[in-house]
């Protein structure tokens, strides 16, 4: 009954001046996302308290939006949305929706890899990798550049060979959860950036070997790593559809494939989920 009235209160949605609150979907996984809209009379200011966070809504061609996220070990249950709109005249409107999370159901695989590349105990590899993680963790705060993303598209078209999620045991001892997808693509397979986005680091890390990471704005971020070559720069803005670099099999690899990861305020993201998301509206 809890479900039905939420699903009915969002369809219906929430009738203000001169426009229409949306949240699609309504229900989301770990690691889900959902697209918060207004559409109608443009308003001076939409702002949505979600989860913790302040976001602001961007101005679209019918309103404004904005995209949100819950990470892959969310708490599933009922995560409220408080948004405020304000029109040109000072006229303001609170509006309330919810974003409902559900557990989901994360298969399991069993990995053999060098226990050098598992558990390194050079000291200076295992400095190398705690400065790359708090590196990417600095990178992955930023959250004050506009949003300049327009869809969501593949960055391949072969087919998946992990999915988001995925539980894996390496070596017999459980790791941290899939935070991405893995396409099971051949060497020098063309990656091609899913939307607008600023190059803002192509390097060579530890574990994800030759790497690329895209800001697509608002603290939205998506992430190609084992990457054969790069072919982009820092700082380059790319629009979507061009290439980024070609798969290969860098870093902890076994062989070639693409590691996709979407990071949006900090929560990892299943990137299949902005797919599925924009689906109809990709470049």
């Amino acid at each position: 009954m809890r479900f039905a009235l939420l699903l009915l209160l969002v369809l219906l949605s929430a009738r203000a001046w001169g426009g229409t609150l949306t949240l699609t979907p309504a229900v989301v996984p770990n690691g889900g996302a959902a697209l918060l809209r207004w559409e109608g009379e443009r308003p001076s200011l939409a702002v949505a308290r979600f989860n913790g966070e302040i976001v602001f809504l961007r101005p679209t061609a019918l309103g404004s939006q904005a995209l949100l996220g819950v990470d892959l070990e969310a708490a599933p249950g009922e995560y409220p949305l408080v948004v405020a709109i304000a029109d040109s005249r000072g006229k303001t409107e609170v509006r309330r929706l919810a974003l409902q999370v559900e557990s989901a159901q994360l298969p399991e695989e069993r990995l053999f890899l060098p226990p050098a590349q598992v558990s390194p105990r050079n000291p200076q590899v295992v400095e190398r990798i705690a400065r790359e993680r708090q590196m990417l963790s600095d990178l992955f705060a930023l959250q004050d550049t506009p949003a300049i993303w327009e869809g969501f598209s593949l960055p391949v078209t072969d087919p998946l060979s992990s999915p988001f999620g995925l539980r894996r045991i390496l070596n017999g001892k459980p790791r941290s959860p899939h935070s991405g997808v893995d396409f099971r693509s051949p060497r020098g397979t063309p990656v091609r950036a899913p939307s607008r986005g600023r190059t803002v680091l192509a390097s060579d890390l530890f574990y994800t070997g030759r790497t690329v990471i895209l800001d697509h704005g608002a603290g939205l971020f998506s992430l190609y790593g084992h990457l054969e070559t790069v072919l982009c720069e820092p700082g380059q803005l790319l629009e979507g559809g061009q290439a980024l670099g070609l798969v290969g099999s860098s870093g902890r690899s076994t062989g070639p494939h693409l590691h996709w990861g979407i990071k949006l305020r900090g929560n990892r993201i299943d990137p299949m989920a902005l797919v599925d998301l924009f689906a109809g509206e990709n470049p």
